[in-house]
């Protein structure tokens, strides 16, 4: 062997010892992985929808994983002060979570300027659960159903007025979607979050809303607002006697809230693995399935695959929407 060969072959090993080093240091490290608690952040208060949701996967995850995962809030931006804080702040090492809700699909084309951006700072690990929303009434307000308000709409000489939980969520694009498909004319009123639109609903200052359905639950039973039909595509087992809009006359209307778990880009792909199997092992268990139904949210576990495929559809769908609807925040 010639001296230039046996340099080259000595290389060789060197890289191959070097590789199988470190390829069993990450096995090593997955298979050990979690060995201290882990962190959830969430991107809003304690006590919502994304706060519960992320509360009821944790002490599942924490049982499941033997241990601790804690919810850690950072409320502000729409979840946008909590996205940037795990993009930028944290280390790729699989003990930082991110639950995000389904703006985060569509959050640079409504906040350009935002210091992230998903697709490029994240890594998708789990779809968590889905929820649809609902197309409210007041009850001074004489329709009661979707081909009733269509009707109404189209003869009124001006928009009809629907209130929004903020401008640029899930409930407004849903509203101008349904503007669209339906080809009525409808004005969006923002507030600072559903409760106080309800309110306002409820006492015949806004005609419409377009809500969280766990917010108005107790309010369509007591018969202080009015249920014309649910976003989703099936009938919501949270209240099943509703139609769908798109069975009501909106042919392939459809308008899902979701949340998901994501990680700082860079987590190795074997602790994605585990971290998702142990989502799935938790959503599928009946305590938490009944859990998410009681705030009107459906388990749905996916693969990172398939999440990843779920967002882009999702920010292609919503971006469009911002754009025809001239929606953006400065």
């Amino acid at each position: 062997m010639s001296k230039k060969r046996s340099i080259q072959c000595r290389a060789a090993v060197r890289c191959g010892l070097a590789l199988l080093i470190a390829l069993s240091a990450v096995l090593s490290f997955a298979q050990s992985y979690p060995t201290r608690p882990i962190r959830l952040v969430v991107g809003f208060a304690p006590g919502g929808a994304n706060d519960i949701v992320a509360r009821i996967l944790a002490q599942k995850l924490s049982d499941n994983i033997a241990q601790q995962v804690v919810v850690d809030n950072r409320s502000g931006a729409d979840g946008a002060i909590a996205t940037a804080i795990v993009a930028k702040s944290s280390l790729p090492d699989g003990y930082t979570l991110l639950l995000v809700p389904a703006s985060f699909s569509y959050s640079t084309a409504l906040q350009p300027n935002l210091s992230y951006v998903p697709e490029r700072d994240f890594s998708a690990v789990s779809l968590v659960a889905t929820a649809p929303f609902i197309l409210l009434a007041s009850p001074s307000f004489s329709v009661f159903t979707i081909a009733e308000l269509i009707t109404f709409a189209k003869a009124s000489p001006g928009p009809l007025a629907y209130a929004t939980g903020g401008v640029g969520n899930l409930t407004h694009l849903a509203g101008e979607l349904f503007k669209k498909m339906a080809g009525i004319n409808l004005n969006a009123i923002p507030y600072r979050g559903t409760g106080p639109a309800l309110v306002d609903l409820m006492g015949g200052q806004v005609p419409l809303q377009m809500a969280a359905i766990l917010a108005a639950v107790p309010h369509v039973a007591s018969g202080k607002v009015r249920a014309l039909g649910v976003t989703s595509s099936r009938r919501s087992q949270v209240m099943p006697v509703v139609p769908t809009i798109a069975e009501a006359g909106v042919l392939g209307y459809e308008a899902v809230g979701w949340w998901a778990i994501v990680v700082p880009r860079g987590v190795p792909v074997e602790i994605v693995t585990s971290l998702n199997r142990a989502i799935g092992s938790a959503l599928a268990t009946p305590d938490v399935r009944e859990k998410l139904l009681r705030v009107g949210a459906e388990p749905a576990a996916s693969t990172p695959e398939a999440l990843v495929a779920h967002i882009d559809s999702q920010s292609k769908k919503w971006t469009k929407v911002l754009k025809e609807a001239h929606i953006q925040l400065k």
